[in-house]
């Protein structure tokens, strides 16, 4: 193929040459002539265009390949260390305000001396603080030796002595708490000029309560929810008075409960058991030792989720006495945030017994006769409900009802058989009947940082008796009014509003038939108002002054016992 191409290339190139030089042949043979004449030249020869095959060229372009080599490195490494110095600058732990452990003294005491001769003293003196143990120690007196016009002689006194501790354990704390109490009163409640022919003195109508006891108390305090809780208290007192009444009582309790997990959507839920023993011994110089109790045992379920809280429960109780029966009180109560914080509505039902001892009695009115009766009284059946939340940041409050129906309830009446003296009726014993008792309640408070506290609440009864014309002693409607105030961290001023409505007290007389029938003699309301201020010279040291009875009213708490008017009791407190 390349040789033919190169022949015809050569071919070409011969007959370039040769045309060309024929051509200047004749062109120089025309320039050598000197023609005068056109000459007319025709050449006739036939024409066959051809045109060359064209030859592809089948070779297609490559870039060479190279051979990349993958270049070898080699290191090692420089066991050099580096010293550094570090200089670490101290951490100022944060403060915050109000965390600051304040300083405590171990001991306090505040002394006074009042108007009808009132002398006063309290004593406090406590260990401090400890990761171990607590101890304490409390002495009170205050008595009152002044008169009342028209009436016998009035004085009392009220004295007690009280040593308290606490043991920490790792997951127990054991405390318990010994007390001597003495009061002692009179019973006043007569006009000596009414009784000419009595010759009574003070020590003649004189009565005071002793009491000593021992109270202690066993609770854990896990961490772990699964753990089961336990609570066991175990106490004792000896009662008796000049009359030679006595009562021994001896209390015991046992609570057990543990967190369940029941439900899933619940957000706690506890399962318990409460049980113990009220046992009582009664004596009172006239009758043969008298033994009574009661038994309880009161099994519980709690759960709580989301805004609604269910409690229910079953509380029996066994009495014990002269015959024994057995009481059964469902318990139910359902409470539910409607608006959190700031309206909550619960309602339920209960029941319970209690005993009426010679304590309890005597704690309600000292003027009782030392061997009046001493019966179970049965709360049947309890209705309640209620609201409560808070207005705002400041003011709280609870409205509430109760439906109480009672057998054995117990009503202070005037004992018209007096050891004392014939017709003195200065003395009290107790009657029982059945009551359906209604009460409605509403309390407010009002709360302004740590300088302004009041709390204001009212409660309205309604009784309606089987046998007794009157709830004796028992007023209709009841205002307690409470309010604090401190200035400037220096001046304590306390305001107390106390209101009560009429009562009846039960008084026998005869008609014009020469029959005895009850009387309820009406006995007034009253109002008491109190003031009180503390001036704080230091943290140790402060003088206090309290106005009481302002109104210098003077009021019934019981029928023919009147209250002292104005009085006053001023004295300093002293830290150390």
């Amino acid at each position: 193929m390349k040789e033919w191409k190169m022949k015809k290339k050569n071919n070409i190139f011969s007959f370039g040459i040769i045309s060309l030089a024929g051509f200047i042949a004749i062109y120089g043979s025309v320039l050598g002539q000197n023609v005068s004449e056109n000459e007319e030249i025709t050449v006739v020869a036939p024409y066959q265009p051809e045109v060359s095959d064209a030859f592809k060229i089948n070779v297609s372009p490559r870039i060479p390949e190279e051979k990349l080599v993958k270049p070898e490195f080699s290191y090692e490494m420089l066991t050099k260390s580096l010293h550094t110095q570090a200089q670490l600058d101290p951490i100022v732990p944060a403060r915050i305000e109000g965390e600051s452990v304040s300083k405590l003294y171990k001991n306090y005491i505040k002394a006074g001396i009042g108007n009808y001769s009132t002398p006063y003293i309290e004593f406090f003196a406590n260990k401090l603080r400890s990761r171990k143990n607590a101890f304490g120690v409390h002495l009170k007196h205050i008595s009152s030796s002044g008169k009342i016009k028209d009436y016998a002689y009035p004085g009392n006194s009220h004295s007690e002595l009280d040593f308290y501790g606490k043991k920490f354990f790792n997951k127990h704390t054991f405390s318990a708490d010994v007390f001597l109490k003495r009061d002692g009163y009179h019973f006043y409640g007569y006009r000596p000029d009414d009784f000419p022919e009595l010759d009574l003195d003070k020590s003649d109508i004189k009565q005071h309560y002793t009491l000593i006891g021992l109270s202690t108390s066993l609770e854990s305090n896990y961490t772990n929810k699964r753990s089961i809780n336990q609570k066991i208290d175990l106490g004792y007192y000896f009662l008796f008075d000049k009359l030679e009444s006595t009562e021994h009582n001896i209390d015991f309790s046992l609570g057990i409960d543990r967190k369940m997990e029941f439900f899933s959507f619940s957000d706690m839920e506890k399962l318990g058991i409460n049980a113990g023993v009220d046992y009582y011994i009664n004596g009172d110089g006239l009758l043969p030792t008298h033994n009574s109790g009661i038994i309880k045992i009161h099994p519980y379920y709690s759960l709580k989720f989301d805004q609604y809280h269910f409690y229910a429960g079953v509380n029996t109780s066994i009495q014990s006495d002269s015959v024994s029966s057995v009481h059964v009180y469902p318990e139910l109560q359902i409470e539910v945030k409607v608006v959190e914080d700031y309206l909550i509505t619960y309602a339920g039902i209960k029941g319970y017994m209690e005993k009426n001892s010679l304590r309890s009695l005597s704690d309600e009115n000292p003027f009782i006769i030392s061997y009046l009766p001493k019966k179970f009284t049965n709360h049947k059946s309890i209705q309640y409900g209620g609201l409560k939340g808070r207005v705002t940041k400041y003011l709280d409050y609870n409205v509430s009802f109760m439906n109480f129906t009672t057998s054995d309830m117990p009503l202070f009446v005037n004992d018209t058989v007096s050891i004392l003296g014939e017709g003195l009726n200065n003395q009290f014993t107790v009657v029982y009947d059945r009551v359906k008792h209604t009460r409605l309640l509403a309390e407010f408070g009002f709360h302004y940082k740590d300088k302004f506290n009041a709390k204001l609440s009212g409660q309205y009864h309604n009784y309606f008796l089987d046998n007794e014309d009157k709830a004796w002693h028992k007023p209709g409607l009841e205002i307690k009014l409470s309010a604090d105030y401190t200035m400037q961290e220096k001046i304590m001023l306390r305001v107390e509003l106390f209101n009560r409505s009429s009562m009846y007290a039960r008084l026998f007389e005869e008609d014009v038939n020469g029959n005895t029938i009850v009387k309820a003699e009406k006995i007034k309301g009253m109002t008491d108002l109190n003031l009180g201020v503390e001036y704080r010279y230091s943290n140790a040291l402060s003088g206090f002054v309290n106005f009481n009875n302002i109104l210098g009213q003077r009021y019934y708490e019981w029928y023919q016992y009147p209250s002292y008017r104005f009085n006053l009791l001023m004295g300093v407190t002293y830290s150390f």
